[in-house]
C-alpha cells in the first residue's frame, strides 16, 4: 500500500512538471524557408503577424507567391495588413495586382496599406507600371476616407505628378491638409492663385500654405518670375515667422535665374 501511496505521488510530481513547462521559444530568424510558411496557417494570431514580420525582415522573393496566396484567403485585417507591408518591404513587382486589388478594400486601413507598399514596387521611373500607380492615387483622391484621399495626396505630391494638381486643388478647396503640401511640390500658377486667395482669408491654415509657398519658390521649375514677385510681396505682407522664416531661405538660395525675386526678399527683410 506504502509502495503504491508512492507510486501514485511521483506520478504526480511528474505530470505537475510536464504541464508547467513552458513551451519552447521559436527562434524566427533561423526558421527554415518550410517551417516559417508553416506558421502562415498557425490558428494563433500572434505567430502568424510574427511569421508575416520575419517573411518581411527577410525580403525573399520566393516567399511573395505564398504570401499572395494566404492573404486572398482571408485573414483578420490585422494579419492582411502585415502581408500587405510584407509585400511592399519585399518590393517583387509581382505583387502589383494583388495590392490593386487591396486599394480598392473595404477597410481605409487595409487600402491606405496597400497604397504603401504599391510606392514601394521597385518598377522603373516612367515604365508602364509606374503610371499605373500614379492613375491608382489619382483615383484614390476621390476615395469616400479622407486619410485614403490624404495619402493618396501625399503620394502624387511626393512624385511630382503634375497632372494631379488640378484635382489637388479641388482637394485643397475642401480644406485638405495634405493637398496643401502636395500643390507646392507640383503647382503652378492656378495654385499660386489658389494660395494667394485663401491667404486672405483670417481662418485659413496660413502657416501650412506659407511653408507650400515656400517649397513652390525653391523649385527650379516653378514660375514665371512676375509669379514669384507677387507670392514674394504676398508674404512680406504677413507677419507671421512662417513668412520670414520662408523668404529668409528664399533669399539666401541658389536659385539665380530669379534674381529679381530673391533681392526682394531680401530687400522687405532688411526693412
Amino acid at each position: 500500500m506504502k509502495y503504491l501511496i508512492l507510486l501514485i505521488t511521483l506520478s504526480i510530481l511528474s505530470l505537475s512538471s510536464v504541464s508547467s513547462a513552458k513551451p519552447a521559444k521559436i527562434r524566427w530568424k533561423t526558421l527554415a524557408k518550410s517551417d516559417l510558411l508553416k506558421f502562415l496557417h498557425n490558428k494563433d494570431v500572434n505567430k502568424v503577424v510574427k511569421a508575416v514580420k520575419e517573411i518581411s525582415r527577410r525580403k525573399d522573393t520566393s516567399l511573395i507567391q505564398p504570401l499572395m496566396q494566404q492573404l486572398l484567403l482571408g485573414h483578420p485585417p490585422v494579419i492582411s495588413r502585415e502581408m500587405l507591408i510584407a509585400l511592399g518591404n519585399i518590393g517583387d513587382t509581382k505583387a502589383f495586382d494583388t495590392l490593386i486589388f487591396y486599394s480598392k478594400h473595404r477597410d481605409e486601413d487595409i487600402r491606405i496599406t496597400a497604397l504603401d507598399s504599391l510606392i514601394k514596387l521597385k518598377v522603373k521611373p516612367d515604365s508602364k507600371l509606374d503610371k499605373k500607380i500614379d492613375k491608382v492615387l489619382l483615383q484614390a483622391l476621390r476615395d469616400y476616407s479622407v486619410p485614403v484621399r490624404a495619402k493618396a495626396a501625399w503620394y502624387l505630391g511626393k512624385r511630382k505628378v503634375k497632372r494631379a494638381e488640378e484635382s489637388l486643388l479641388k482637394l485643397f478647396k475642401m480644406k485638405s491638409e495634405a493637398a496643401i503640401d502636395a500643390l507646392g511640390f507640383i503647382g503652378g500658377i492656378h495654385t499660386a492663385k489658389a494660395f494667394a486667395l485663401r491667404l486672405e482669408d483670417d481662418k485659413a491654415q496660413k502657416g501650412k500654405i506659407i511653408n507650400s509657398i515656400g517649397t513652390l519658390l525653391l523649385r527650379r521649375d516653378f514660375g514665371p518670375e512676375p509669379v514669384r514677385v507677387q507670392l514674394v510681396k504676398i508674404l512680406g505682407r504677413i507677419n507671421l515667422p512662417a513668412a520670414q522664416t520662408v523668404l529668409l531661405k528664399y533669399s539666401g538660395s541658389g536659385l539665380t535665374k530669379f534674381n529679381r525675386s530673391r533681392k526682394l526678399a531680401y530687400k522687405i527683410l532688411s526693412k
